[in-house]
């Protein structure tokens, strides 16, 4: 190749420009990885699953057919509740 300098007996990957982006690179990586780490960490020790561990307090709704639905006459059995809104999500 004309016009450009190799430095002999040096590969790309040995050279002092090359091994510091890659020490920089890698530094930032680390870094990144860590600060995930701790954020994951993090969310993970909000208070949010408590609530399941508690049974619901008992309520009543009306049905479409126009009945009453009581969650205390289902106390023991395994309920689903789903909750549909037009704004959430």
């Amino acid at each position: 190749m004309p016009g450009k300098k190799r430095k002999a007996g040096l590969s790309w990957w040995r050279r002092k420009k090359t091994l510091r982006w890659l020490a920089a690179v890698a530094s930032l990586t680390v870094a990144v990885g860590v600060l995930a780490w701790f954020v994951v960490q993090g969310a993970s020790d909000s208070d949010s699953g408590v609530y399941l561990t508690e049974p619901a307090p008992s309520f009543t709704l009306p049905t479409v057919a126009g009945e009453e639905f009581s969650l205390g006459e289902h106390r023991g059995r395994h309920n689903i509740l789903l909750y549909f809104s037009e704004g959430v999500g």
